[in-house]
């Protein structure tokens, strides 16, 4: 039974695309919530990997996806940490990136064959050269797909490394309270702002994905802290979300050209390859504009400004409690329903994952350790 299954119930709904198990509770130690967000997203993605091999093709491309962007969440989080980790950071960093680097061949070829998807629906007729080439790549696609298997060695490895990922975790030793996190924030927020200059001063498809990165990564770590302000974090979460999605798609439309450009006859010629590529790069210039305007307000702040406002309602959550519903009077009516209705399903989850109880078993302390049966804290856990 996990943290998030029993404690922690607020009163609003993540923004789109969030997750409750991803957000720190400020009243919470700190340091705990971090161990806890970061143990529970990579023991999921093991828990993916394991079960890779006894699904079909549509479930291994969505539990590669799902297990990559866990890789993501848990490298975001330890950059909020990344001054008390010291050292620690850069191995840590280093092995879950790894895990996710395994699995990037067999997401890319699922990726290249969604964007000439995305490119015939919104073309004005059909491409003979977007035709042939997407036959080509869906080929390739489906190769990517079926190569796994049970044992498969690049599954077992990432397998490996995110263990490993999971045991460092645990020895974590963090400071409490938020300026554990706001360095890291801050730091965030300014390669932000930087890979957004030089992205708009020079576009190239390498300074784009750059300033991708930095977006899904501050996407990430706004999450986190959803619930110091979720009224105001809330949109700027959606609207990240939106920019990621924006200068995603950027992305793999480079990765095609990119593929066309180094192998053209694979792909039927250069002829079909040539077209292919200007569909494509006009495609991009469409995403680019407005993403780069949309960035201009998502970084309109001094990066300290920019932290001393998260701070700001994170102090001010600790000392007037969670922002409550607020509206009308049917309003109100209507969300303590809703409310209600969410306590007694969390309720019955949780009793549900209560385990029997043997001579021999206790209850799990905030990291996860056993504690014995009868001390006082497992006799209260519920």
């Amino acid at each position: 039974m996990t943290r998030s299954d029993t404690v922690w119930r607020p009163s609003w709904e993540p923004a789109e695309g969030g997750d409750l198990a991803y957000v720190f509770d400020p009243a919470a130690r700190l340091s705990r919530d971090v161990r806890r967000v970061a143990r529970e997203r990579l023991d999921d993605a093991v828990e993916t990997l394991d079960r890779l091999s006894e699904g079909d093709a549509s479930t291994i491309e969505e539990g590669v996806h799902d297990v990559r962007k866990r890789c993501k969440e848990v490298r975001a989080l330890a950059r909020l940490v990344r001054g008390p980790l010291g050292n620690e950071f850069e191995r840590f960093n280093v092995i879950v990136r790894d895990a996710a680097d395994v699995l990037a061949p067999i997401r890319d070829a699922q990726a290249v064959l969604a964007t000439l998807d995305d490119l015939r629906a919104v073309g004005s007729g059909v491409e003979p050269d977007l035709e042939r080439v997407r036959g080509i790549q869906a080929a390739a696609a489906e190769q990517a797909t079926h190569a796994i298997h049970s044992g498969d060695a690049r599954i077992e490895h990432a397998r490996e490394l995110l263990v490993d990922a999971r045991k460092r975790v645990k020895r974590w030793r963090l400071p409490d309270g938020f300026g554990a996190i706001g360095p890291g924030l801050a730091r965030s927020y300014r390669r932000g702002r930087r890979s957004l200059r030089e992205a708009i001063e020079r576009p190239t498809d390498e300074c784009v994905h750059e300033w991708r990165k930095s977006v899904k990564n501050l996407w990430y770590q706004s999450r986190l802290l959803e619930a110091a302000a979720p009224s105001t974090l809330g949109p700027v979460i959606a609207t990240l979300d939106r920019l990621g999605e924006a200068l995603g798609d950027d992305h793999d439309l480079a990765v095609l050209v990119e593929r066309l450009a180094a192998d053209p006859h694979r792909y039927g010629g250069a002829l079909h390859a040539i077209n292919a590529i200007e569909i494509a790069r006009a495609q991009q210039a469409a995403l680019r504009r407005p993403a780069f305007r949309l960035g201009a307000t998502i970084y309109a702040e001094k990066p300290n400004a920019f932290v001393a406002r998260i701070e700001a309602y994170w102090t001010s959550t600790l000392r007037e409690g969670p922002e409550l519903t607020t509206g009308g009077i049917t309003e109100l009516a209507a969300a303590e329903k809703k409310r209600a209705k969410a306590q007694r399903k969390a309720e019955a989850r949780a009793v549900a994952l209560v385990p029997p109880a043997s001579s021999d078993d206790g209850v799990r302390n905030g990291d996860g350790d056993a504690l014995p049966a009868d001390t006082p804290s497992a006799q209260l856990a519920f």
